[in-house]
């Protein structure tokens, strides 16, 4: 079986080792022109979920460096803008798993990949001539033919444009800023404890809101011949509409931070501080979506998995959903069902699964935990 991803984050690179270990024809495509071409390195959290199909489907060394290179665990709390009262959150089960740098994990899981991933070319459209199978055309003028197109480019997913044309997108009024600072001994004198120790949410009362996380890595990626990577606190503001501007997308990185620090003037000032001391190659604008389950699903050799086929709000769940959905896929691949009977199995299983975790982060979003 001959199998074309599109998008080499971190699903998609899951389903390929996945269905290589079972000796499928697998080639990965990639927009981006280098693995690290642009700001994609936070701390992110994968669920039990995810973490199982890490473990099961990437090489046992890879899982290794995974769980090896990755944050030294912490809790969850919750604060207002004077930081003064920190409640702790008990977390639902299923819900611990690990914790990675995004980037850090993604150079993991492309290593033994790179002779099958194509950067640079990104997703144009695709055919499906007569004979069942799928050609996709790229960015970079090539063509490629497979039995199966398998889209895990993201929310703004071109595959699921063209798939479903008609899938419904709801886009909030509120934006995110989303950066990261170096934790140097001054960051982390601004830093608040709780998010030194794991995870914090700053809520105001209008709209505001404040996630603070500290990637503190339990071994230096370099340990394994990777690009080291220091110790940092992401950071992710949501900004009001109001406050955004109608240029918010086109604003430098100078600009962006400025208008998250001074988002947050009013709060305790330790939070702007930290803000000002962010890295600006890591500062990035981004719109909040939420979507619907659709009434009908296209039964072709194309199928979608993540932010493609469910994008929700960000609430640190949606890695996890997407590799679960990266490895789902893999076992209806794998299973010996034929391919179109494999593929609407996974996908009745998948939207089940996916559209579950959509509900429950947008209520999580609205401060409903």
């Amino acid at each position: 079986m001959r199998v074309l991803i599109i998008g080499a984050g971190l699903a998609g690179p899951c389903l390929a080792h996945g269905l290589r270990r079972h000796g499928h024809d697998v080639q990965l495509f990639e927009r981006d022109p280098t693995v690290d071409a642009r700001a994609q390195g936070y701390r992110i959290h994968i669920n039990d979920d995810g973490d199982a199909a890490l473990r099961t489907w990437l090489p046992a060394e890879a899982y290794e460096q995974a769980v090896a290179t990755s944050c030294i665990p912490g809790g969850v709390s919750m604060a207002g803008p004077d930081l003064r009262d920190v409640t702790g959150i008990e977390l639902p089960p299923g819900v611990a798993g690990i914790t990675v740098d995004r980037l850090t994990l993604r150079r993991i899981m492309l290593r033994n990949l790179m002779d099958s991933t194509r950067f640079g070319a990104g997703f144009s459209r695709y055919e499906l001539p007569a004979d069942g199978t799928v050609r996709v055309f790229l960015t970079d003028g090539s063509t490629a033919e497979g039995d199966l197109l398998v889209a895990t480019d993201g929310a703004n997913s071109g595959v699921r444009r063209q798939l479903l044309p008609d899938f419904h997108v709801t886009v909030q009024g509120s934006r995110l800023i989303y950066g990261r600072t170096p934790l140097t001994a001054r960051a982390r004198e601004s830093t608040p404890r709780p998010a030194l120790e794991g995870f914090l949410g700053v809520n105001g009362p209008d709209g505001r809101g404040l996630a603070l996380a500290a990637q503190r890595f339990r071994r230096s990626p370099a340990d394994f011949g990777l690009p080291a990577a220091d110790d940092y606190v992401m950071w992710g503001l949501t900004v009001p509409s109001r406050v955004c501007g109608p240029r918010f997308f086109e604003l430098g990185a100078a600009d962006l931070l400025e208008l998250a620090a001074t988002t947050v003037a009013d709060w305790d000032p330790s939070l702007s501080t930290l803000i000002r001391l962010g890295d600006a190659g890591y500062v990035v604008p981004a719109s909040i979506q939420t979507s619907e389950r659709p009434d009908s699903w296209p039964q072709v050799p194309v199928t979608l998995v993540g932010d493609a086929a469910h994008p929700m709000p960000p609430v640190g769940t949606s890695a996890g959903v997407a590799i679960h959905d990266a490895g789902l896929l893999a076992s209806h691949l794998v299973s010996g069902a034929p391919l179109s009977d494999a593929v609407r199995s996974y996908e009745t299983a998948m939207l089940d699964h996916g559209f579950a975790a959509v509900a429950a982060a947008t209520r999580n979003h609205a401060g409903d935990f």
